[in-house]
C-alpha cells in the first residue's frame, strides 16, 4: 500500500480542510445592534483622537518651520541692513560762528542751519548764501571762513574741497592739527602756520596770503607766495603775482565772522593777540615796563557782538591803558 507526503498534497487540500473545520465549529453568535453602534462609536472615537494627535503634529512642525524661516529671514534681513548702513563720519569740525542762514548736505539730505555750535563730520557740504558768512574750527584747532556764496566740502580733518566762492583759513602757532589742503578745480593750496585766502570764480584760482607761506600746485607745477602777494592762476595763462596789503578793507570780511572771543578770565596780552591777528596788525608797546604790568591784568565781562576793533576800544580804557595806529603797527600806551 503506497503512502503520500503531506509535503507532496496538492495546494487546496489545506484550503479544503480549513473550511471544513469551520463547518464544524458551527454558526457563531451575532452582536445585537446596540452592541454594534457602541464598538462603531469607539472605533470612530480613536480615529478621530489618531487624526487630531496627527494634525496637532502635523500643525506643530510647520508652525515650527514657519518661525525658523521668518527667523532665519529676519536675521538675514537685519544682516544685510546693518551692512548696507554706512558707518557714520567722524566730526571733524564745529560751527563758531553765523551771520545767516547756509545750507549743510549730509548723506543726500540737505539742511539749514542758523546757529553757531553745530558738529560737521567728513563728506559734509557747506554753502552760504548771499547775505551769509560762517566760521568754523577744524578738529586740530585750524580756523576756516567761509565769504557770502560759498561752497565747500568737508573732505577730512585736513583737506577742504573749495567748489567756488571762498575761504580764508587761520591756522596759528595754537593749532595742533596737520596743515590744512584745499583743493580746487585748478589748483591745490598747501600751508603750514599761516594766514591766507583761497577765492575760486570760475576758472580763474585767487591765493592771497596775510601771513607766513603757502605752495600752490598745479598742471604738474609748483608756486611758492608770501605774506603780502597775491598770486594768480587761470587756464591757459601764465601765473599773475601782485603785492597786496596784509590788513586793510581788502580783509574786512574776515573779521565780520571773526569767531568770539571770551573775555571773561583772559589777560591782557591774550586780547590783544587776538584783536592784532584778527586785523593783520603788529603789537607794540611804547614803555618795555608797560608790557611786564599788563601781563598780571585779568579781564571781565563779554564783547559778544562787537568787533575787534570795537572791541579794543571799549576793553582798553577799564586797563587804564590807550592805543593808537601807525599804519600796521598798533601801539599799547598807559593811560593819562
Amino acid at each position: 500500500m503506497t503512502h503520500t507526503h503531506d509535503s507532496e498534497q496538492s495546494p487546496g487540500a489545506g484550503v479544503d480542510r480549513l473550511g471544513q473545520l469551520v463547518k464544524l465549529a458551527g454558526r457563531r453568535p451575532v452582536p445585537d445592534a446596540a452592541q454594534m453602534l457602541h464598538a462603531r462609536a469607539a472605533a470612530r472615537l480613536e480615529w478621530t483622537r489618531v487624526v487630531e494627535r496627527r494634525s496637532w503634529r502635523m500643525s506643530f512642525w510647520l508652525t515650527a518651520a514657519a518661525i525658523a524661516v521668518a527667523a532665519l529671514g529676519t536675521i538675514a534681513w537685519l544682516a544685510q541692513r546693518h551692512s548696507s548702513i554706512p558707518a557714520a563720519h567722524p566730526e571733524i569740525a564745529t560751527l563758531e560762528a553765523v551771520t545767516g542762514p547756509l545750507i549743510v548736505t549730509a548723506g543726500g539730505v540737505s539742511r539749514s542751519v542758523t546757529v553757531a555750535g553745530v558738529q560737521l563730520r567728513a563728506g559734509d557740504r557747506i554753502e552760504t548764501g548771499a547775505d551769509t558768512r560762517t566760521a568754523l574750527r577744524m578738529l586740530g584747532g585750524v580756523s576756516v571762513r567761509l565769504d557770502h556764496r560759498t561752497s565747500v566740502i568737508l573732505a577730512s580733518e585736513s583737506q577742504l574741497m573749495l567748489q567756488h566762492g571762498a575761504a580764508y583759513v587761520d591756522a596759528d602757532s595754537a593749532a595742533s592739527g596737520a596743515a590744512l589742503h584745499i583743493a580746487t578745480s585748478v589748483g591745490e593750496v598747501r600751508h603750514t602756520g599761516t594766514q591766507f585766502e583761497v577765492r575760486l570764480d570760475g576758472e580763474v584760482l585767487q591765493v592771497r596770503v596775510r601771513e607766513g607761506s603757502v605752495a600752490v600746485e598745479a598742471s604738474g607745477e609748483r608756486w611758492t607766495s608770501r605774506a603780502g602777494e597775491l598770486l594768480v592762476l587761470a587756464r591757459g595763462h601764465a601765473p599773475e603775482r601782485r603785492s597786496i596789503p596784509t590788513s586793510g578793507p581788502l580783509w574786512s570780511w574776515v573779521s565780520d565772522v571773526a569767531p568770539p572771543f571770551t573775555l571773561e578770565g583772559a589777560t591782557v596780552p591774550a586780547f590783544l593777540r587776538w584783536v592784532t591777528r584778527e586785523q593783520g596788525w603788529t603789537l607794540e608797546f611804547s614803555d618795555a615796563s608797560l608790557r611786564g604790568r599788563v601781563d598780571r591784568i585779568v579781564l571781565h565781562g563779554s564783547i559778544a557782538g562787537l568787533t575787534a576793533e570795537e572791541a579794543l576800544a571799549a576793553v582798553l580804557p577799564t586797563c587804564g591803558l590807550t592805543s593808537r595806529r601807525e599804519s600796521d603797527r598798533l601801539i599799547i600806551s598807559a593811560g593819562q
